[in-house]
């Protein structure tokens, strides 16, 4: 008799364990500290009774209307034809003022189909995109001749048959120098980028081409080598010293006094070594060749470039001055190396 009283002893339920009952308190407790439902209806209708609570609940409701209607708005037209953005309703507009406006006109539809073609596989849009200008800049930069994608503006309709377009603002590449090679001479911007504009290495040619550009370039010799692809840097240390020649020339204004129609690199090595040193050889300088019509078989020994400067040589201004002295006796110049490296 006892073994079946423990056998059904066994068989109850157990009671609530040590968890359920601390949930159980947790519960009862923040239930506790609650309000009760009569007083949250009563804060309810007093706070619907304040004057200020309404406009606030207005204005809210009103926000979120005009919000309902602007996305209907905006999809319906997004829908609308006229606001498709196609390659063709994007307005390119490159302007090379360093041309004369025949040579302008002929780059600037260079540039055009150029452009024109990138973006012929563009896919559709809608001027609402808010990702297209960042993919219209992308494919713009591509371009050998553009530098930059300063902005891009948006035209919406302005009447039932107008479209709306995208008019990207352009930083077009200016040419900054001529690098003469053995075959060929290329066309170099400020930054080592080159262009692809052909340009003629014959004498008569290049001079008929220079007399198309608002502003002489300058010829560099002595360049070893060839270019990369047009778009692309050429990097090259004796480009680097060209371009800081040329640079100080411009800045200087020495055109303005005594036109420098070349500049010869001799003993410039185009790379550095592996600690970034440029090892120029024994000989090693920069020549600026003077307009030779004005003085013939002159020769300017400049030395190093500024991005190459040496303490063993005089400063590029000291050079400068230098040069300002023998130029008011142009006499002595006449045939003339003339040394600026030192004192």
């Amino acid at each position: 008799m006892a073994r079946r009283n423990t056998r059904a002893a066994s068989k109850r339920p157990a009671g609530p364990g040590l968890g359920a009952k601390l949930t159980a308190a947790v519960l009862a407790a923040v239930a506790a500290m609650l309000p009760s439902r009569e007083t949250m209806a009563r804060a309810a209708g007093a706070l619907w009774r304040s004057r200020t609570a309404r406009r606030v609940a207005g204005v809210a409701g009103a926000c979120g209307l005009c919000g309902v209607l602007a996305w209907v708005m905006l999809h319906q037209l997004r829908q609308d034809g006229r606001y498709r953005i196609e390659p063709s309703r994007i307005e390119l507009a490159a302007e090379p003022t360093w041309a004369s406006p025949e040579l302008a006109a002929q780059v600037r539809a260079d540039i055009e189909a150029d452009l024109r073609r990138r973006l012929s596989d563009m896919p559709a849009s809608d001027a609402f995109d808010s990702e297209l200008p960042a993919l219209l800049a992308a494919r713009l930069e591509e371009s050998p001749w553009v530098a930059k994608v300063v902005r891009v503006d948006r035209r919406f309709p302005d009447s039932g048959e107008a479209h709306a377009r995208l008019l990207p603002v352009l930083a077009v590449r200016r040419p900054a120098l001529i690098v003469e090679g053995s075959d060929r001479c290329w066309l170099l911007d400020a930054d080592s980028v080159v262009l692809p504009l052909p340009v003629p290495r014959a004498e008569a040619e290049l001079r008929a081409f220079q007399g198309r550009l608002t502003r002489p370039l300058r010829v560099v010799r002595g360049v070893a080598g060839s270019a990369p692809e047009a778009g692309r840097r050429w990097e090259s240390e004796q480009v680097l010293a060209a371009l800081s020649m040329e640079n100080i020339l411009r800045q200087a204004d020495l055109d303005r006094a005594l036109p420098i129609d070349a500049i010869e690199l001799v003993g410039v090595p185009d790379r550095a070594d592996a600690r970034g040193r440029v090892h120029y050889q024994a000989d090693g300088c920069v020549i600026l060749v003077p307009d030779q019509t004005l003085l013939p078989g002159t020769r300017l020994i400049w030395g190093r470039p500024p991005v190459h400067a040496s303490t063993l040589e005089l400063s590029p201004n000291d050079k400068l001055a230098k040069l300002k002295d023998h130029m008011l006796k142009p006499e002595s110049m006449a045939g003339a190396r003339i040394d600026l490296r030192k004192a």
